[in-house]
């Protein structure tokens, strides 16, 4: 068993605790909060932190959205090197994407995700497949998955196309109370797109993806929403027309929740001027305007989460001429300290989103900040000023605009599955 860890004069965030905002003395001992208190605690032999009033501790964060591609792409990320990703951004718990080699589509892909967990204190949430193959054509076996342990169905980067799969999913998740998580997108409107369309993709001579493309496909899946129930999630909303849609969809009562990227919060299209591989994503970088819609429907709770969206990609994949490079950048270190420095959110409305919310969706219990509680906590500064370096990732890929950019907010430490990190060195 880890040495027991006392972290001294902490600032206690749990709204549900009567010691939310305090701060307090709390020790880790036996995979356990073994003591919180206000009072002055000394313990021999403990590994001791000392957060001096400015430290944070809250429950663990959960990130809904990121990709480690083992098996098949073990070169890009594992399960190691994203646990250490994920350790270095504060995450405890990570939901990864089915978009492997084979797809995360049987009971023994689901346990070979869970079994990743066993490697330390970061646990991985296995999202299958919602279609065979990840081909949008025929239904996965999603009962199966979900009695082995899947969390929700998806088929990850890519989104279910065909109509009446999305119906049959809808109807099909219901007995079990089960989450279809997909990306609203109309594929043949953005099939050939690299950016955005509109000023900037007009300018730089690219190809565009208009925001028609992720309505259309949202305003389906919403009107299938409404016609055969279920549960919705929607991933990486972008623009400000689907925001709206979603917003509108909540009004009526439909069971829909929504997430969005928060590299969408820190740029734009025009980011784009100089041909940075390192932001080519999916969906796109937008406008300015739709960068205020996202920061304002996070403000008004139409957007339940913001996640990594960690999609790493080798030199090979990036360092090539833009419309040749694959999309996606590393983000579980960042994606606090993006949301932090770029969200306009205090940070009693931005913590939810990186911990009861997406537990809430997913159906997980909410971890409890009181004595004798299972720990499932992360260790955090909301305000230090820090810039990235290349040394900071810990991903096996580098696909990252961040170095040498200034953020607000770092994760320090966390404490789950009996076990704990601390960063050494940021919090000494």
């Amino acid at each position: 068993m880890d040495t027991p860890v006392l972290l001294q004069n902490v600032i206690v965030f749990d709204p549900a605790s009567p010691w939310h905002l305090a701060q307090a003395n709390l020790l880790w001992a036996e995979g356990k909060i073994a003591r919180l208190t206000t009072e002055p605690l000394a313990v021999a032999g403990a590994t001791v932190v000392d957060g001096r009033g400015a430290l944070h501790v809250s429950a663990g964060w959960l990130d809904l959205r990121a990709s480690i591609p083992e098996p098949g792409l073990e070169h890009k990320e594992d399960f190691a090197s994203g646990a250490a990703a994920a350790q270095r951004g504060g995450f405890t718990q990570v939901a990864v994407l089915p978009n492997t080699h084979p797809p995360l589509q049987t009971k023994e892909a689901v346990a070979f995700v869970r079994s990743r967990s066993a490697l330390g204190p970061v646990e991985f949430l296995p999202l299958a497949a919602a279609s065979t193959d990840l081909a949008g054509d025929e239904m996965a076996e999603m009962l199966d998955l979900h009695h082995a342990g899947a969390v929700a169905f998806t088929d990850g980067l890519l989104p279910v196309y065909k109509t009446s799969l999305v119906l049959k999913t809808l109807l099909y998740l219901q007995p079990i109370g089960g989450l279809f998580m997909n990306l609203a997108d109309e594929k043949s409107l953005s099939q050939f797109g690299q950016m955005h369309e509109g000023l900037a993709s007009t300018h730089l001579g690219l190809p565009g993806v208009p925001a028609l493309a992720e309505v259309m496909g949202l305003r389906r899946d919403l009107q299938l929403l409404a016609y055969a129930g279920g549960r919705l999630h929607v991933s990486c909303l972008s623009t400000a027309e689907g925001l709206q849609l979603v917003r509108q969809a909540k009004a009526e009562g439909l069971a829909v929740t929504a997430d969005v990227a928060t590299y969408h919060l820190a740029f734009t299209d025009e980011d784009l001027a100089d041909f940075d591989t390192n932001l080519k994503t999916k969906p796109p970088l937008r406008s300015a305007d739709d960068q205020a819609a996202i920061r304002a429907a996070l403000a008004d709770g139409t957007v339940d989460v913001l996640v990594s969206n960690h999609l790493p990609q080798d030199e090979e994949s990036k360092v090539l001429e833009f419309d040749l490079a694959d999309y996606g950048l590393i983000n579980l270190e960042t994606s606090f300290a993006l949301a932090r420095t770029y969200s306009g959110l205090s940070l009693a409305a931005l913590l939810p989103k990186f911990t009861e919310n997406p537990r809430r969706i997913l159906g997980l219990p909410q971890p409890a900040l009181v004595e004798g509680a299972l720990a499932n906590l992360t260790l955090f500064d909301p305000d230090v000023a820090w810039t990235p370096t290349v040394k900071d990732f810990a991903s096996k890929s580098k696909n990252t605009p961040l170095p040498g950019r200034p953020l607000r907010g770092r994760a320090l430490g966390g404490f789950h599955q009996r076990r704990y990190w601390l960063n050494s060195g940021w919090w000494q």
